[in-house]
C-alpha cells in the first residue's frame, strides 16, 4: 500500500501543473459568468431567461450536464496531452533506467500510471461539477423556481459519467499508444490508424463493396455510446449509462491497458 501511495504520490508531482492548469481555465470562465450574471441583475435586463417558467428543476439539471459537457471538453484535451506520455514521461525527464531500478512490480507501476493519467482528472471534474451545481441552483433561487440543489448535483453526475466513458474508450487507447511509440504517441497513433481506415475504404472499392471492412473511427466511438450531446433537455441515467455498446468500451479499455502492460515490461527487459 505504500508503494501505491508513494507512485501515485509521484505520478502527481510530476504532472502537477496538468491537473491544475484546466481547473484555473474553468474557473476563469466561471468567474466570467457570474460577472455577467450579476451585470444582467443590475441591469434588470428582462430578456435573458436562465429556466423556462414550471421547468426549473428540470433546467436545473440539464443546465448542470451542459456546464460538465463544457468542463469535459476542456478535460479531454489534457487527457490527450498527458494519456499519450504515460508510459515515456520518465524518459522525458531523463530518470528513466533510474525509475527501472525501483524495486516495484512492474503491473503496479502501470496500474497506477493508468489511473492516474486516465482518470485523475475525474477528482478536479467532480469539484467543479459541484460548484457548477450550486451555481445553476443560486439561478434557479434568483429566478423564483426554488433552490434546485438535488437535480443541478444530478446533471453535474451525469456530465461526470459522459466524461468517464469517453476516457475509458479514448484514454485506454492513448495509454496504448504511450507504449507502443516513445515521442509524439497521439499523433503517430491517429496516423496509423488514418492509415488503417484508408486501406480499408480502398479494400472496399477494390473488391467492389462486396465485402464490408469495419470503420475504425467509427466504431471507436460507438463504444463510448450515447452522451446525450443533441438531447441534453432529456438527459438522464437511462440514457447516458444505458447504452449497451459501452461494454464492448470497457472490455476495449482492458485490452488496451494489458497490451501496453505487456509492451512496456517487454521495452524494460530490452533497455537493461
Amino acid at each position: 500500500m505504500e508503494q501505491i501511495y508513494a507512485l501515485i504520490k509521484t505520478e502527481y508531482l510530476k504532472r502537477k501543473n496538468s491537473y491544475w492548469l484546466p481547473v484555473w481555465i474553468i474557473s476563469g470562465f466561471l468567474g466570467l459568468m457570474l460577472i455577467a450574471l450579476f451585470i444582467a441583475m443590475l441591469a434588470n435586463v428582462s430578456d435573458i431567461h436562465f429556466f423556462n417558467d414550471g421547468t426549473g428543476t428540470l433546467a436545473a439539471r440539464t443546465g448542470s450536464y451542459g456546464l460538465m459537457f463544457f468542463f469535459a471538453m476542456i478535460y479531454f484535451i489534457f487527457l490527450v496531452l498527458m494519456s499519450q506520455s504515460s508510459l515515456n514521461r520518465e524518459r522525458q525527464l531523463g530518470c528513466d533506467l533510474f525509475f527501472r531500478c525501483q524495486p516495484v512490480n512492474i503491473w503496479r507501476v502501470c496500474g497506477v500510471k493508468y489511473l492516474m493519467h486516465v482518470y485523475g482528472g475525474l477528482a478536479w471534474l467532480a469539484g467543479l461539477g459541484i460548484i457548477a451545481a450550486l451555481i445553476m441552483a443560486f439561478i434557479g433561487l434568483g429566478t423564483g423556481l426554488g433552490f434546485p440543489l438535488g437535480q443541478a448535483l444530478y446533471g453535474s453526475f451525469l456530465g461526470l459519467l459522459a466524461y468517464l466513458k469517453v476516457a475509458v474508450v479514448i484514454g485506454s487507447l492513448l495509454f496504448l499508444f504511450s507504449a507502443v511509440f516513445t515521442h509524439n504517441a497521439f499523433l503517430k497513433g491517429v496516423a496509423v490508424m488514418g492509415i488503417a481506415e484508408g486501406l480499408f475504404a480502398v479494400t472496399e472499392v477494390i473488391f467492389r463493396h462486396q465485402i464490408d471492412l469495419p470503420g475504425i473511427f467509427g466504431n471507436l466511438f460507438a463504444m463510448v455510446g450515447n452522451l446525450n450531446a443533441e438531447t441534453m433537455d432529456t438527459v438522464k441515467m437511462s440514457s447516458v449509462m444505458g447504452d449497451p455498446r459501452f461494454v464492448w468500451g470497457l472490455l476495449f479499455a482492458a485490452a488496451c491497458f494489458l497490451s501496453a502492460t505487456f509492451i512496456y515490461r517487454h521495452r524494460a527487459k530490452d533497455s537493461n
